[in-house]
Protein backbone atom coordinates (compact mmCIF):
# COMPACT_ATOMS: atom_id res chain seq x y z
CA UNK A 1 0.00 0.00 0.00
CA UNK A 2 1.27 3.33 -0.76
CA UNK A 3 2.64 5.83 1.77
CA UNK A 4 0.41 8.97 2.15
CA UNK A 5 1.97 12.05 1.98
CA UNK A 6 1.95 14.26 5.02
CA UNK A 7 1.74 18.03 5.36
CA UNK A 8 3.98 17.06 8.73
CA UNK A 9 6.69 15.04 7.18
CA UNK A 10 6.85 17.85 4.42
CA UNK A 11 7.24 21.02 6.97
CA UNK A 12 9.66 18.71 8.68
CA UNK A 13 11.72 17.86 5.73
CA UNK A 14 11.83 21.38 4.75
CA UNK A 15 13.16 22.43 7.63
CA UNK A 16 16.01 19.90 7.73
CA UNK A 17 17.18 21.08 4.13
CA UNK A 18 17.02 24.66 5.55
CA UNK A 19 19.22 23.99 8.32
CA UNK A 20 21.85 22.18 6.40
CA UNK A 21 22.10 23.94 3.85
CA UNK A 22 24.12 27.24 5.68
CA UNK A 23 24.10 29.21 2.78
CA UNK A 24 20.05 29.08 2.59
CA UNK A 25 20.50 29.54 6.63
CA UNK A 26 22.73 32.67 6.76
CA UNK A 27 20.68 34.43 3.90
CA UNK A 28 17.16 34.13 5.82
CA UNK A 29 18.06 34.12 9.44
CA UNK A 30 21.43 36.39 9.92
CA UNK A 31 21.77 38.68 6.82
CA UNK A 32 18.20 40.18 7.57
CA UNK A 33 19.75 41.01 10.96
CA UNK A 34 23.11 42.11 9.21
CA UNK A 35 21.80 44.53 6.78
CA UNK A 36 19.76 45.88 9.72
CA UNK A 37 22.51 46.62 11.74
CA UNK A 38 24.24 47.70 9.02
CA UNK A 39 22.19 50.32 8.00
CA UNK A 40 21.12 51.52 11.59
CA UNK A 41 24.95 51.76 11.94
CA UNK A 42 24.37 53.85 8.83
CA UNK A 43 22.34 56.91 10.14
CA UNK A 44 23.53 56.36 14.07
CA UNK A 45 24.52 60.05 13.36
CA UNK A 46 21.09 60.96 12.82
CA UNK A 47 21.36 63.92 10.66
CA UNK A 48 24.72 65.52 9.16
CA UNK A 49 26.74 67.20 10.56
CA UNK A 50 30.54 69.07 9.84
CA UNK A 51 29.21 70.17 6.29
CA UNK A 52 33.17 71.38 4.60
CA UNK A 53 32.75 74.83 4.48
CA UNK A 54 35.08 77.79 2.95
CA UNK A 55 34.64 81.63 3.54
CA UNK A 56 35.24 84.66 2.11
CA UNK A 57 34.69 87.65 4.73
CA UNK A 58 35.01 90.92 3.12
CA UNK A 59 34.10 92.74 5.71
CA UNK A 60 36.34 91.60 8.73
CA UNK A 61 34.81 93.56 11.40
CA UNK A 62 33.46 92.66 14.60
CA UNK A 63 30.04 91.53 13.57
CA UNK A 64 31.39 89.57 10.40
CA UNK A 65 33.99 87.43 12.58
CA UNK A 66 30.63 86.59 14.85
CA UNK A 67 28.94 85.45 12.16
CA UNK A 68 31.62 82.84 10.57
CA UNK A 69 32.61 81.78 14.78
CA UNK A 70 28.44 81.14 14.75
CA UNK A 71 28.65 79.15 11.61
CA UNK A 72 31.75 77.02 12.43
CA UNK A 73 30.44 76.73 16.49
CA UNK A 74 27.10 74.64 14.80
CA UNK A 75 26.91 70.91 14.52
CA UNK A 76 26.36 71.52 10.95
CA UNK A 77 29.05 73.69 9.60
CA UNK A 78 33.34 73.02 9.66
CA UNK A 79 34.95 76.40 8.51
CA UNK A 80 38.12 74.57 7.00
CA UNK A 81 39.44 77.84 5.58
CA UNK A 82 39.15 81.57 4.81
CA UNK A 83 39.69 82.94 1.34
CA UNK A 84 40.57 86.43 -0.19
CA UNK A 85 37.62 86.67 -2.73
CA UNK A 86 34.73 85.39 -4.04
CA UNK A 87 35.37 83.29 -7.15
CA UNK A 88 37.78 81.51 -5.25
CA UNK A 89 34.58 80.36 -2.94
CA UNK A 90 33.00 79.35 -6.51
CA UNK A 91 36.02 77.49 -7.98
CA UNK A 92 36.24 75.68 -4.85
CA UNK A 93 32.78 74.23 -4.31
CA UNK A 94 33.12 73.77 -8.16
CA UNK A 95 36.40 71.31 -7.56
CA UNK A 96 34.17 69.29 -5.07
CA UNK A 97 37.01 70.83 -2.16
CA UNK A 98 33.83 71.88 0.22
CA UNK A 99 30.23 71.91 -0.32
CA UNK A 100 29.16 75.06 1.23
CA UNK A 101 30.86 78.70 0.87
CA UNK A 102 30.03 81.80 2.88
CA UNK A 103 30.31 85.13 1.51
CA UNK A 104 30.12 88.26 3.20
CA UNK A 105 30.44 91.44 1.33
CA UNK A 106 32.80 94.44 1.95
CA UNK A 107 31.68 97.09 4.29
CA UNK A 108 28.84 94.43 5.50
CA UNK A 109 28.72 95.94 8.97
CA UNK A 110 29.17 99.96 7.88
CA UNK A 111 26.62 99.58 5.39
CA UNK A 112 23.85 97.39 7.68
CA UNK A 113 23.78 100.75 10.28
CA UNK A 114 23.14 102.77 7.34
CA UNK A 115 20.02 100.93 6.62
CA UNK A 116 20.67 98.65 3.47
CA UNK A 117 19.99 95.71 2.81
CA UNK A 118 23.03 93.38 2.42
CA UNK A 119 22.64 89.96 2.32
CA UNK A 120 25.01 87.20 3.98
CA UNK A 121 25.12 84.58 0.56
CA UNK A 122 25.68 80.77 0.59
CA UNK A 123 26.85 78.98 -2.30
CA UNK A 124 25.53 75.32 -1.71
CA UNK A 125 26.53 72.15 -3.83
CA UNK A 126 23.20 71.18 -4.81
CA UNK A 127 24.16 67.62 -6.82
CA UNK A 128 23.43 65.90 -3.25
CA UNK A 129 20.14 67.33 -1.93
CA UNK A 130 20.59 66.35 1.42
CA UNK A 131 23.80 68.23 1.78
CA UNK A 132 21.59 71.39 0.20
CA UNK A 133 18.74 71.32 2.16
CA UNK A 134 20.53 70.74 5.33
CA UNK A 135 23.06 73.89 4.88
CA UNK A 136 20.01 76.08 3.74
CA UNK A 137 17.92 75.34 6.85
CA UNK A 138 21.32 75.53 9.07
CA UNK A 139 22.79 78.53 7.39
CA UNK A 140 19.31 80.41 7.34
CA UNK A 141 18.93 80.03 11.15
CA UNK A 142 22.25 80.89 12.00
CA UNK A 143 21.83 84.71 9.70
CA UNK A 144 18.64 84.67 11.73
CA UNK A 145 20.16 84.30 15.20
CA UNK A 146 22.66 86.64 14.70
CA UNK A 147 21.02 88.84 13.26
CA UNK A 148 18.10 89.34 15.89
CA UNK A 149 21.67 89.54 18.46
CA UNK A 150 22.69 92.67 16.74
CA UNK A 151 19.62 94.24 16.38
CA UNK A 152 18.91 93.71 20.17
CA UNK A 153 22.04 95.39 21.27
CA UNK A 154 21.85 98.23 19.14
CA UNK A 155 17.82 98.72 19.99
CA UNK A 156 18.22 97.98 23.82
CA UNK A 157 20.97 101.14 23.51
CA UNK A 158 18.54 103.23 22.11
CA UNK A 159 16.24 102.17 25.22
CA UNK A 160 13.45 99.72 23.62
CA UNK A 161 12.42 97.05 25.61
CA UNK A 162 12.43 93.83 24.73
CA UNK A 163 8.94 93.31 23.83
CA UNK A 164 9.47 96.50 21.04
CA UNK A 165 12.74 95.11 20.28
CA UNK A 166 10.36 91.76 18.86
CA UNK A 167 7.94 94.06 17.11
CA UNK A 168 10.78 96.62 15.55
CA UNK A 169 13.09 93.53 14.44
CA UNK A 170 14.87 93.80 11.54
CA UNK A 171 16.98 90.55 10.82
CA UNK A 172 19.83 90.42 8.26
CA UNK A 173 19.41 89.56 4.64
CA UNK A 174 20.03 85.90 3.81
CA UNK A 175 20.04 84.36 0.59
CA UNK A 176 21.45 80.95 -1.01
CA UNK A 177 22.60 79.61 -4.32
CA UNK A 178 22.13 76.01 -4.68
CA UNK A 179 24.50 74.98 -7.55
CA UNK A 180 23.75 72.49 -9.68
CA UNK A 181 20.22 71.71 -8.99
CA UNK A 182 18.90 75.28 -8.13
CA UNK A 183 14.63 73.81 -8.29
CA UNK A 184 15.61 71.12 -5.68
CA UNK A 185 14.77 68.51 -8.09
CA UNK A 186 14.58 65.04 -7.12
CA UNK A 187 15.26 63.47 -10.04
CA UNK A 188 18.76 64.73 -10.64
CA UNK A 189 19.38 63.64 -7.05
CA UNK A 190 17.87 59.78 -7.14
CA UNK A 191 17.60 58.61 -10.53
CA UNK A 192 20.72 58.90 -11.58
CA UNK A 193 21.92 56.76 -8.38
CA UNK A 194 19.04 54.37 -9.14
CA UNK A 195 20.47 53.55 -12.82
CA UNK A 196 24.11 53.02 -11.52
CA UNK A 197 22.86 50.29 -9.22
CA UNK A 198 21.05 48.08 -11.81
CA UNK A 199 23.66 48.52 -14.25
CA UNK A 200 25.96 47.20 -11.18
CA UNK A 201 23.27 44.58 -10.63
CA UNK A 202 23.17 43.13 -14.18
CA UNK A 203 26.44 43.10 -14.91
CA UNK A 204 27.67 41.62 -11.68
CA UNK A 205 25.18 38.85 -11.85
CA UNK A 206 25.94 38.26 -15.38
CA UNK A 207 29.54 37.26 -15.05
CA UNK A 208 28.94 35.83 -12.11
CA UNK A 209 26.80 32.94 -13.48
CA UNK A 210 29.23 32.54 -16.70
CA UNK A 211 31.51 30.59 -15.09
CA UNK A 212 28.80 28.74 -12.62
CA UNK A 213 27.05 27.95 -15.72
CA UNK A 214 30.37 26.07 -16.74
CA UNK A 215 30.52 24.30 -13.97
CA UNK A 216 26.95 22.92 -13.92
CA UNK A 217 26.97 21.67 -17.40
CA UNK A 218 30.14 19.92 -16.47
CA UNK A 219 31.86 21.94 -19.16
CA UNK A 220 34.50 23.77 -16.84
CA UNK A 221 37.33 21.30 -17.37
CA UNK A 222 37.53 21.92 -20.76
CA UNK A 223 39.34 24.97 -19.24
CA UNK A 224 42.46 22.74 -17.47
CA UNK A 225 45.05 23.19 -20.77
CA UNK A 226 44.77 26.94 -19.77
CA UNK A 227 45.57 26.62 -16.51
CA UNK A 228 49.17 28.04 -16.87
CA UNK A 229 47.25 31.09 -18.73
CA UNK A 230 44.34 32.01 -17.01
CA UNK A 231 44.35 35.11 -18.23
CA UNK A 232 42.49 33.45 -21.79
CA UNK A 233 39.47 32.26 -19.72
CA UNK A 234 39.02 35.83 -17.82
CA UNK A 235 39.30 37.41 -21.67
CA UNK A 236 37.12 34.87 -23.36
CA UNK A 237 34.27 34.96 -20.78
CA UNK A 238 34.65 38.93 -19.92
CA UNK A 239 34.83 40.10 -23.35
CA UNK A 240 31.22 39.45 -24.22
CA UNK A 241 30.13 40.84 -20.32
CA UNK A 242 32.42 43.66 -21.21
CA UNK A 243 30.36 45.04 -24.56
CA UNK A 244 26.92 44.30 -22.74
CA UNK A 245 28.01 46.27 -19.89
CA UNK A 246 28.65 49.73 -22.60
CA UNK A 247 25.56 48.91 -24.66
CA UNK A 248 23.49 48.85 -21.16
CA UNK A 249 25.22 51.86 -20.27
CA UNK A 250 24.70 54.13 -23.18
CA UNK A 251 21.26 52.72 -23.43
CA UNK A 252 20.28 53.88 -19.42
CA UNK A 253 21.58 57.06 -19.57
CA UNK A 254 20.24 57.93 -23.20
CA UNK A 255 16.63 56.60 -21.70
CA UNK A 256 17.47 59.11 -18.65
CA UNK A 257 18.62 62.23 -20.90
CA UNK A 258 16.00 61.81 -23.87
CA UNK A 259 12.61 60.67 -22.19
CA UNK A 260 12.95 62.00 -18.62
CA UNK A 261 15.25 64.93 -19.89
CA UNK A 262 17.51 64.53 -16.97
CA UNK A 263 20.69 66.69 -17.31
CA UNK A 264 23.68 65.99 -19.04
CA UNK A 265 26.35 69.05 -18.32
CA UNK A 266 29.93 67.15 -19.16
CA UNK A 267 31.32 65.42 -22.54
CA UNK A 268 30.40 61.99 -23.92
CA UNK A 269 33.91 60.98 -23.76
CA UNK A 270 34.53 61.37 -20.13
CA UNK A 271 31.19 59.81 -19.80
CA UNK A 272 32.08 56.46 -21.98
CA UNK A 273 35.39 56.27 -19.88
CA UNK A 274 33.69 56.45 -16.74
CA UNK A 275 31.58 53.46 -17.85
CA UNK A 276 34.48 51.37 -19.31
CA UNK A 277 36.25 51.63 -16.01
CA UNK A 278 32.83 50.57 -13.98
CA UNK A 279 32.54 47.80 -16.13
CA UNK A 280 35.91 46.26 -15.71
CA UNK A 281 35.56 46.88 -12.15
CA UNK A 282 32.50 45.23 -11.91
CA UNK A 283 33.53 42.10 -14.23
CA UNK A 284 36.73 41.53 -12.13
CA UNK A 285 34.80 41.55 -8.88
CA UNK A 286 31.62 39.16 -10.59
CA UNK A 287 34.34 36.91 -12.15
CA UNK A 288 36.53 36.80 -8.72
CA UNK A 289 33.42 35.79 -6.64
CA UNK A 290 32.17 32.94 -9.37
CA UNK A 291 35.58 31.13 -8.34
CA UNK A 292 34.27 29.60 -5.28
CA UNK A 293 30.51 29.13 -6.44
CA UNK A 294 30.02 25.45 -7.54
CA UNK A 295 26.46 27.05 -9.07
CA UNK A 296 24.35 29.45 -10.29
CA UNK A 297 22.11 29.49 -7.05
CA UNK A 298 25.28 30.55 -5.03
CA UNK A 299 26.78 33.11 -7.29
CA UNK A 300 23.61 34.66 -7.82
CA UNK A 301 23.62 34.99 -3.40
CA UNK A 302 26.81 36.11 -3.25
CA UNK A 303 25.89 38.86 -5.90
CA UNK A 304 23.12 39.76 -4.24
CA UNK A 305 25.26 40.51 -1.06
CA UNK A 306 27.40 42.94 -2.07
CA UNK A 307 24.78 44.59 -4.73
CA UNK A 308 21.99 45.42 -2.12
CA UNK A 309 24.37 47.62 0.56
CA UNK A 310 25.91 49.19 -2.27
CA UNK A 311 23.83 52.26 -3.53
CA UNK A 312 23.45 53.20 0.68
CA UNK A 313 26.84 53.16 1.06
CA UNK A 314 27.75 54.67 -2.18
CA UNK A 315 27.88 58.34 -0.56
CA UNK A 316 24.55 58.82 -3.05
CA UNK A 317 21.98 59.29 -0.71
CA UNK A 318 23.47 59.56 2.81
CA UNK A 319 26.66 61.89 2.62
CA UNK A 320 30.41 59.76 3.82
CA UNK A 321 30.69 62.79 5.90
CA UNK A 322 27.83 61.76 7.85
CA UNK A 323 28.66 57.81 8.31
CA UNK A 324 30.62 56.38 10.68
CA UNK A 325 34.37 56.27 9.74
CA UNK A 326 34.16 52.17 9.17
CA UNK A 327 31.47 52.34 6.70
CA UNK A 328 33.12 55.41 4.97
CA UNK A 329 36.07 52.62 4.70
CA UNK A 330 33.67 49.92 3.73
CA UNK A 331 31.96 52.44 1.40
CA UNK A 332 35.34 53.28 -0.73
CA UNK A 333 36.14 49.59 -1.35
CA UNK A 334 32.83 49.77 -3.55
CA UNK A 335 32.99 50.44 -7.50
CA UNK A 336 29.56 51.70 -7.28
CA UNK A 337 31.00 54.27 -5.17
CA UNK A 338 33.26 55.68 -7.82
CA UNK A 339 30.87 55.57 -10.56
CA UNK A 340 28.03 57.70 -8.75
CA UNK A 341 30.98 59.91 -7.77
CA UNK A 342 31.97 60.11 -11.45
CA UNK A 343 28.37 60.60 -12.56
CA UNK A 344 27.81 63.30 -10.52
CA UNK A 345 30.85 65.12 -11.78
CA UNK A 346 29.89 65.05 -15.55
CA UNK A 347 26.50 64.56 -15.59
CA UNK A 348 24.99 67.06 -12.95
CA UNK A 349 27.99 69.31 -12.60
CA UNK A 350 29.32 69.22 -15.92
CA UNK A 351 33.12 68.62 -15.31
CA UNK A 352 35.52 66.37 -17.34
CA UNK A 353 38.93 64.14 -16.79
CA UNK A 354 39.92 66.56 -14.63
CA UNK A 355 37.42 65.87 -11.95
CA UNK A 356 36.67 61.87 -12.72
CA UNK A 357 40.14 60.49 -12.95
CA UNK A 358 40.70 59.33 -9.74
CA UNK A 359 37.34 57.30 -10.37
CA UNK A 360 38.63 55.71 -12.99
CA UNK A 361 42.34 54.80 -11.26
CA UNK A 362 39.98 53.38 -8.54
CA UNK A 363 37.85 51.41 -10.72
CA UNK A 364 40.65 49.94 -12.57
CA UNK A 365 42.15 49.17 -9.30
CA UNK A 366 39.15 47.37 -8.45
CA UNK A 367 39.29 45.53 -11.71
CA UNK A 368 43.08 44.46 -11.89
CA UNK A 369 42.99 43.64 -8.12
CA UNK A 370 40.16 40.97 -8.49
CA UNK A 371 41.26 39.93 -12.02
CA UNK A 372 44.80 38.59 -10.10
CA UNK A 373 43.45 37.09 -7.28
CA UNK A 374 41.12 35.38 -9.78
CA UNK A 375 43.96 34.15 -12.02
CA UNK A 376 46.06 32.80 -8.83
CA UNK A 377 42.74 30.69 -8.10
CA UNK A 378 42.14 29.88 -11.46
CA UNK A 379 45.04 26.63 -11.18
CA UNK A 380 43.86 26.11 -7.96
CA UNK A 381 40.38 25.29 -9.10
CA UNK A 382 41.41 23.51 -12.25
CA UNK A 383 44.27 21.42 -10.90
CA UNK A 384 42.08 18.05 -10.41
CA UNK A 385 40.91 18.47 -13.83
CA UNK A 386 42.24 16.64 -16.92
CA UNK A 387 41.84 17.10 -20.20
CA UNK A 388 39.47 15.06 -22.12
CA UNK A 389 37.38 14.67 -18.69
CA UNK A 390 33.89 15.46 -20.59
CA UNK A 391 33.97 13.68 -24.07
CA UNK A 392 31.14 16.93 -24.33
CA UNK A 393 33.71 19.18 -24.04
CA UNK A 394 35.93 20.39 -27.10
CA UNK A 395 39.08 18.87 -27.81
CA UNK A 396 41.08 22.06 -28.00
CA UNK A 397 41.22 25.78 -26.96
CA UNK A 398 42.73 28.23 -29.12
CA UNK A 399 42.67 32.15 -29.24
Amino acid sequence: MENRLKIGDVIREEWQNILKDRRLFTILFIVPLMYTALFGYLYTNQRIKEIPTIVYDGDNSQLSRQIVQSFDQTETFQVNRQVHSEPEVERAIEHGEEKVGIIIPNDFEARLKHGENVPVLTFIDGSNMLFSNAATRAANQVVTTIGYGASSMKLKQQGLQDEQISSTFAPIPFRSRVLYNPMFNYNYFLVYGLIGTILQQILLLGIALAITREKEQGTWSRFAQWRDMPWRIAYAKAAPYFLIGMVNNVTAFSMALYMYHLPFRGLIVPALALAACFSIALIGLGYFISMFSSNQLGSTQTAMLIAVPSFLLSGFTWPFEAMPHPLYVLSHALPLTYFLDGVREIFIKGHGFDMIWRDCIALLLTGAITFFAAFILTPLFLKKQKEGDYDSSPSTLSM
